[in-house]
């Protein structure tokens, strides 16, 4: 059996073994009445942490911010907290994403359970923000796709380490697959040329394609 993964395997698994296969891009989206194309990794933080309340704090327009997340076992929310926010996100208090639940208080949140839920609701709201899979982003044409400290998410970026929100997926094996295996005859044709044009197709990069596999996966 193989399972592949954007997760890092726990340490207490030894025989479990993990090759990089792709290098996932992600990318902060927001609604196009915030006024926005471009924020650090502090103001993306202070933005999920509640304390920037209103676009026009960080020269944007005069809308209220509305924060979009998914649940906590989307592989895209793992790679926002770990590469973005540095913490575990926190919400939500919202339902709607535009008001706040009886008894809470701070910037709507809400969560989203799909992609496609995610990028509808930023466009949907104005103010909104979220995160999402970079390759259903950038074909999706009612949100804005943020830099992050000028910073494009390209391959080229996020392999120099100048853009910071990739992950790597991996495939799992119960120890080394045999040779003549299913399993083994599966990893080599994603590390060939048809298997990485398929990678490529969905806006990632093959790990294959680079000359050096270290850079396939985030610094720790």
């Amino acid at each position: 059996m193989v399972a592949i993964t954007d997760g890092v395997k726990p340490d207490k698994y030894p025989e479990l073994l993990a090759q990089p296969i792709a290098l996932a891009l992600f990318t902060l989206v927001v609604n196009k009445k915030a006024g926005v194309s471009d924020l650090s990794p502090k103001q993306i933080q202070e933005l999920y942490d509640g304390k920037i309340a209103n676009w026009k704090e960080i020269g944007g327009k005069d809308v209220p911010v509305r924060l979009v997340g998914r649940y906590p076992d989307s592989g895209t929310r793992q790679a926002f907290q770990q590469r973005i926010l540095e913490h575990w996100e926190s919400g939500p208090n919202s339902r709607d994403c535009e008001t706040i639940e009886n008894g809470t208080t701070g910037t709507p949140h809400c969560f989203q359970s799909s992609t496609e839920a995610m990028l509808s609701t930023v466009a949907r709201i104005d103010g909104a923000i979220g995160y999402s899979e970079f390759g259903s982003a950038s074909k999706n044409n009612d949100v804005v796709l943020v830099h992050i400290d000028g910073h494009k998410a390209t391959r080229d970026d996020a392999v120099h380490r100048a853009y910071p929100f990739w992950g790597t997926e991996y495939a799992y094996t119960y120890q080394e697959p045999k040779a003549d295996s299913l399993v083994a005859s599966f990893l080599r044709y994603l590390a060939k040329e048809v298997g990485k044009d398929i990678i490529r197709s969905h806006g990632n990069l093959a790990c294959a394609d680079l000359e050096n596999p270290v850079l396939c996966q985030p610094p720790s």
